[in-house]
Formats: structure tokens, C-alpha cells, sequence
């Protein structure tokens, strides 16, 4: 066996190169300005949503047997809750709480879990005449809404015990109401719930992960593609392809445009970062002291940093892979599109059901496209951001993507392989499964 060349090019040479030329080019600067401050435009906005609409009305649902009792928790809990700030202008100002009245507990929980409720209280007589209150809501027990409720709790049985008292002069003693905080499927950090100022922090902060999921996958795995397709239609390939192998050739396009693509998304992702831990001292200079927002990087912990960067990485380098042995089948760049397309929707439908599990929603759906590549980078990672998520499921979830890259390595390569000698042919399914066959 034949010793190679040192001149002749392999995977490390491919990368080195690939990586210099991408970041050399005037197109990679100015396109890396144009995605920073999208990326800031995108870290900025909830101080946007915040200026524009400051009237978001939270629904709050009381259930209990007693319709008398269902109504003075509804008048109590409306008054706690809608309290005006000092310096409001009474004449605009809207109540943030919509309080009423559900007769079905199971009706409320559902819709607790979809996130059309801010949370259900529900209140129960025992045979004592004691008050039994619980509050379900996806926010911990230490939240500012959950501590104003606990004083509404009491109010209710004040005003409950206070409606039943006999007209003569014998009364029965009062009894504190009991009251408790059921979490429904809410993060913690560490096995402590979140707060509402962490619970707000970690859904913004899940909305610009996947965000930029989505945007590196498909830009930057466009890049992969284009670059392929562009030395397939100049026959540069064919000579490249006689000195190294395929898995060689395809490793270095990967690792070579991706390392370049990284370098940018670090430079985009870096000044959206350092907004991000001053957002509340601009909100504050923009909006006034009324600001409520909370620190934007409240939530953030270590731990989660590193989930991003593991489904990071594992996300893009399946979704790269797929991309480059597309771009073998192309003879000219432009006919890149049409094909892009199915991955482009693909990663659309991670990034939407992603978005579902932002918004709490634990159905069917969620739970297995977070398990399921190629989607499972968009949803388990929304998952981590805002509900209790096992480890088992972490490590499962990793490995079934850690054995998807595997085999769509093994696909891609024989793909690759047979692509890039494929001139003046249209690409379709057909083709695309003979030359994963084979190799």
C-alpha cells in the first residue's frame, strides 16, 4: 500500500482551507454585521413588546362547589390582583388580570396546560368550615402572583367566615383558610422552583436560543451546500476527489465552513449577549422606573449553557451533513432552492413545535419530537428552558441524535461519493436513496 502524498490534500488541509478562504471574504464581514444586529434587534425586543403592549391580560380561573364562595374568591382576588400603580392614569389604564369563575376543575386544568390560563385557584369547605385553597400554576410557590394569592386566600375566608355569621350574637371561631402552591411541570434550578422574574427570563432566553438554532442550521448549512456544489460545477472536485477520500473531502467541508459559520455566530451572538445582561438598566432609561421586567439572564445557569452548546453542535453537524451531500447532486449552485426546501421545512417544524414547548405545552407531540431527530434539538432544548426535564431523558434524547449523526455520516458519505461524479441529471428521491445504497 502506497504511502499519500503530505502535498495532497485530506480532512485537516480541506478544513484549514475552507475555514481561511470563508473568513477572508468581504461577504462573510458584512453579512456577520447584518446577523449582530439582528441578533440585537432580536435581544431588544421584549423591551419593544413591553413598550408596545403593557396590557396583556393574564385570565386567572377560581373553581370550587360553592358558587357563593367562587364569588368572593373572585372579588377578592380581582382586587388584590388589579391593583393601579401610583402614577397610573386611571382614565387608559387596563386591570393586567381577567379573575372568573370555571365550574370544571378538569376543563381548567387543560387549559392551564396550554397556556390559556395563568393559573386555577380552587377553593374547598371542609366539614370543620375550614377553607382548603390551592393554587395550580406553572410558577413557583415563591412568585410574587403566587404570594399575592396567598393573601387572597386569607381575605376569602375573612370574608367567607364574615357572610355565614349567625344574625344573633353566637359565632363560630375563624379558621386561617388552608393554602398551597401546586406547581404544574414548572422548572427549577438545583431543585428550587423558579420565580416569575426567572420563569420570564428563561422563556425569552428559549425564544433567541432556538431562533438562532434556526437561523445557523439553514444559513449556515446553505454555506455547506454552496460550497460543494460550487467546486462540483467548476470540476475542481474531480481532482480533489482523486487525492482524498469522500469521507475525507465531506469531513473538511463540514468542520472547515461550519468552524467558519461558528466564528461568525460568535460574533453575532456576543454582543446580543452583553445587551442582554444590561437590558434592564436600558428598559429602565427608556420605560421609567415602572419598568417590571427582570433580569434577562436571571435564569441562565451553567447547566443549561452547556445543553445549548450540545444540541447545538449536534444539530447543526446533522443538518450540515444532509446539506453537503445535497450540494454533490447539484451541477449548478442555483439549482440549490428547490432542494433546500424539505430541510429548510424540516427545521421550520422543529423550530414551531419548539415555540409549542415554550408556551407549555406538554402533549404527545412535544414529548416525542424531543426525542426524535432531526427536531429534537429545537424541542428538548425548548423543554430545558421552561419545564422539568429528567436526565434520562437528556441522555436519551443526546443519544438517539449521537446515532442519527452516525448513520446520516455513513448515508451521506456514499452519497457524496456517487454525487459528485453526477452531472446533467435532475436529483429526485430515487437517486438520492441509489447512491446511499451504493457508496
Amino acid at each position: 500500500m502506497s504511502r499519500r502524498d503530505p502535498l495532497l490534500p485530506n480532512a485537516g488541509i480541506v478544513a484549514r482551507r475552507e475555514y481561511r478562504d470563508r473568513t477572508r471574504s468581504p461577504l462573510f464581514l458584512a453579512s456577520t454585521l447584518v446577523l449582530a444586529a439582528i441578533a440585537m434587534l432580536v435581544a431588544i425586543a421584549p423591551i419593544a413588546v413591553r413598550y408596545l403592549d403593557r396590557q396583556t391580560v393574564t385570565r386567572i380561573a377560581i373553581v370550587s362547589a360553592d358558587a357563593d364562595l367562587a364569588q368572593r374568591a373572585v372579588s377578592i382576588a380581582d382586587t388584590l390582583l388589579n391593583i393601579p400603580p401610583p402614577a397610573a392614569d386611571l382614565a387608559h389604564w387596563s386591570k393586567p388580570y381577567l379573575v372568573e369563575v370555571l365550574a370544571d376543575a378538569a376543563v381548567a386544568g387543560r387549559l392551564l396546560q396550554d397556556g390559556n390560563l395563568g393559573a386555577v385557584m380552587i377553593a374547598q369547605r371542609r366539614p370543620s368550615g375550614q377553607l382548603d385553597i390551592a393554587l395550580e400554576t406553572k410558577e413557583g410557590p415563591t412568585s410574587a402572583r403566587s404570594q399575592v394569592l396567598s393573601v387572597a386566600a386569607f381575605g376569602i375566608g375573612v370574608l367567607d367566615w364574615s357572610a355565614r355569621l349567625p344574625p344573633d350574637a353566637g359565632r363560630d371561631p375563624f379558621m386561617t383558610p388552608t393554602y398551597r402552591v401546586d406547581q404544574v411541570n414548572g422548572a427549577s434550578d438545583g431543585g428550587t422552583p423558579l420565580d416569575t422574574r426567572q420563569v420570564a427570563s428563561r422563556y425569552v432566553l428559549g425564544i433567541m436560543f432556538v431562533i438562532l438554532l434556526l437561523i445557523s442550521i439553514v444559513v449556515y448549512g446553505m454555506w455547506v451546500a454552496t460550497g460543494v456544489a460550487s467546486e462540483k460545477s467548476s470540476r475542481v472536485m474531480e481532482l480533489m476527489i482523486s487525492a482524498a477520500s469522500p469521507g475525507q473531502m465531506l469531513t473538511g467541508k463540514v468542520v472547515g465552513i461550519g468552524s467558519a459559520g461558528l466564528t461568525q455566530y460568535a460574533a453575532i451572538a456576543g454582543p446580543a449577549l452583553v445587551l442582554l445582561a444590561f437590558q434592564d438598566r436600558i428598559a429602565s432609561a427608556i420605560l421609567g422606573p415602572d419598568w417590571v421586567g427582570g433580569a434577562p439572564l436571571g435564569g441562565l445557569t451553567p447547566a443549561l449553557l452547556v445543553g445549548y452548546g450540545v444540541f447545538f453542535l449536534l444539530g447543526f453537524v446533522l443538518f450540515a451533513l444532509i446539506y453537503a451531500a445535497m450540494g454533490s447532486f447539484v451541477s449548478r449552485p442555483d439549482d440549490l432552492q428547490t432542494l433546500s426546501l424539505p430541510l429548510s421545512l424540516l427545521a421550520m417544524t422543529g423550530y414551531l413545535v419548539a415555540i409549542v414547548a415554550l408556551g407549555g405545552g406538554t402533549g404527545t407531540m412535544v414529548l416525542l419530537a424531543s426525542y426524535l431527530p432531526p427536531f429534537s434539538p429545537f424541542v428538548m432544548l425548548a423543554r430545558l428552558m421552561v419545564s422539568a426535564v429528567q436526565p434520562w431523558e437528556v441522555v436519551l434524547s443526546v443519544g438517539l441524535l449521537v446515532l442519527a449523526i452516525a448513520v446520516v455520516a455513513v448515508a451521506a458519505t456514499r452519497m457524496y461519493a456517487a454525487g459528485v461524479l453526477l452531472y446533467g441529471q435532475r436529483p429526485g428521491l430515487r437517486t438520492f436513496i441509489a447512491a446511499a445504497r451504493r457508496g
